[in-house]
């Protein structure tokens, strides 16, 4: 039992750091996965929208800079990429647009370079360790699976860590998440420590 809540409060203390981690990994790495989201804003974005009765616009490459802040480069791949996702693939290419959602989506994409360039230039290399550790943790975690069997029996046989203050164990309902968590970080440890040499000098 020892054990057990010693590993507890190891990744406890791991997974809060994460969550705060996590914040800033959207604006200090790329995006992980195609259900991730840029915190960009596309409430005016009309995803039918057409070109108004002009020649058909001229599809640059990927390559080619839409606009620049701070001096920095945007590439129309950045703003390719984004629709495609955003609008999951109804648009995915940004010479297209009417020129006023180009207008916007290079503005709200300056932001997200701004704060890629200020990172790169303010965050130590330590913190970017820190951070790069905590993002491959919570991607390794998401892909941990706990059955609903194995999280019941797993409080079956701590029911006295989930006592309350009265006296009365709290329902697994009401600890069913932090169960399912607990034992996603006791997997993943000892997954992580399976074929590991440590030597204590």
């Amino acid at each position: 039992m020892k054990k057990f809540f010693i590993t507890i409060g190891v990744f406890v203390t791991l997974t809060a750091t994460t969550l705060t981690a996590d914040e800033l990994k959207n604006t200090l790495m790329p995006v992980a996965s195609k259900s991730s989201e840029p915190n960009i804003n596309l409430d005016n974005l009309n995803v039918g929208a057409r070109p108004g009765p002009v020649a058909q616009p001229k599809v640059r490459s990927g390559k080619a800079v839409i606009g620049t802040v701070n001096g920095i480069k945007i590439y129309k791949k950045s703003a390719d990429q984004f629709l495609k996702m955003a609008t999951k693939g109804k648009v995915s290419d940004f010479d297209r647009l009417p020129k006023k959602q180009r207008v916007e989506i290079v503005n709200n994409l300056a932001s997200t370079v701004l704060i890629e360039a200020k990172a790169k230039k303010e965050v130590t290399q330590v913190e970017k360790d820190k951070l790069a550790a905590q993002y491959w943790m919570g991607k390794k975690m998401k892909k941990i699976k706990v059955s609903d069997d194995e999280a019941k029996k797993f409080y079956k046989e701590n029911k006295k860590a989930f006592k309350r203050k009265d006296g009365k164990t709290v329902p697994y309902e009401k600890v069913e998440k932090y169960v399912k968590n607990t034992m996603q970080q006791q997997k993943f440890a000892k997954d992580l420590m399976k074929n590991a040499k440590v030597v204590v000098k």
